[in-house]
């Protein structure tokens, strides 16, 4: 199997009450399921205003109630209070490098197939995907990515692209499919938000060209 990919992070500003804790979370809840704030309400059976409010109304002083929060958790399969996977930042990774046979002797077929994608190719570098992100297109965790760097990338196509943090002085490594100028991710566990390309907090550094699948367990 052949394709591209990309993925993103997300990054919160640091919490100073536990109203503004509780609005990033439900702000990080309404964009992993896909959700709107009314459908998200009404699937955990909550008045639409019970999230509408303190989303959009800067002044709203009431607290979630420990009902609510429980509530909206379930239906979005976390515990109370619990930020989904990359919510926080870069806890997970995205992809990690590939890691080749110690010696050519010791080498499977597949690691073969992996070097010869790469080898003699500047700009061709091998990732193991780690997350679901593109699960609905066909990328599952596990498959290794062939990125080349040198490509321009097209509407579609699946990046490789780099999300700083600049204040952390760190960056993530993601993939995610090009929805020009955004990156998004087609996962069945839901969309997350768009990130936006502005070569700046946010940049696609190439294109993933093949995509390997080991028979192994």
């Amino acid at each position: 199997m052949f394709s591209s990919c990309v993925s993103t992070m997300r990054i919160f500003a640091p919490m100073t009450s536990v109203k503004d804790e509780q609005v990033s979370w439900l702000r990080a809840v309404v964009a992993h399921t896909g959700l709107t704030a009314t459908q998200l309400a009404r699937r955990a059976k909550l008045a639409p205003s019970t999230i509408h409010r303190p989303l959009n109304e800067p002044d709203f002083a009431s607290l979630l109630s420990a009902r609510s929060i429980a509530a909206i958790a379930e239906t979005a399969g976390l515990k109370p209070m619990e930020f989904p996977a990359r919510a926080r930042g870069m806890s997970e990774a995205d992809a990690v490098p590939y890691e080749y046979g110690e010696s050519e002797n010791a080498i499977d077929n597949f690691d073969r197939a992996v070097r010869a994608l790469c080898a003699g190719r500047n700009g061709r570098d091998a990732w193991v995907m780690k997350s679901h992100a593109l699960d609905a297109s066909g990328v599952l965790p596990g498959d290794v990515l062939i990125m080349d760097m040198n490509r321009q990338a097209k509407a579609q196509d699946i990046v490789c692209a780099q999300i700083y943090d600049w204040s952390r002085r760190r960056a993530e490594t993601v993939f995610r499919i090009y929805d020009a100028p955004y990156l998004v991710t087609h996962s069945v566990r839901g969309m997350e938000k768009p990130v936006l390309v502005d070569n700046d907090n946010v940049a696609i550094k190439g294109v993933v060209e093949n995509i390997l699948r080991s028979r192994a367990p």
